[in-house]
């Protein structure tokens, strides 16, 4: 048996894994680092089909959904605007919605 642990780097487009490959047992997919590229805005179907689910905001710290799958509605506690206040500052993240991800 193994230590319950397996490390496999897929891309996001490959099938999951399935089995471990040291016991045999069922395995977990778990997502642990991405990368995206985003340029521009991308209309929301086209960020729907490609997985994304595309908010508008509502009024300060509510968000509500324009496509994609998700809730309808993001509402954040006190906390969580200030959250994203403080990431606001952060360095930006481009996205490009036109490259594989594979």
């Amino acid at each position: 048996m193994c230590n319950g642990r397996v490390d496999v780097i897929q891309g996001v487009n490959e099938e999951p894994l399935k089995y471990c490959p040291s016991c045999g047992l069922d395995v977990k997919r778990v997502i642990s680092r991405v990368t995206f590229k985003m340029q521009g805005a991308a209309p929301d179907d086209k960020a729907s089909k490609k997985g994304f689910t595309t908010f508008k905001r509502a009024e300060k710290g509510v968000w509500e959904k324009v496509a994609g799958d998700g809730p309808d509605v993001l509402a954040g506690t006190k906390e969580d605007i200030a959250a994203v206040e403080a990431e606001a500052k952060a360095p930006s993240k481009v996205f490009n919605l036109d490259e594989d991800v594979s």
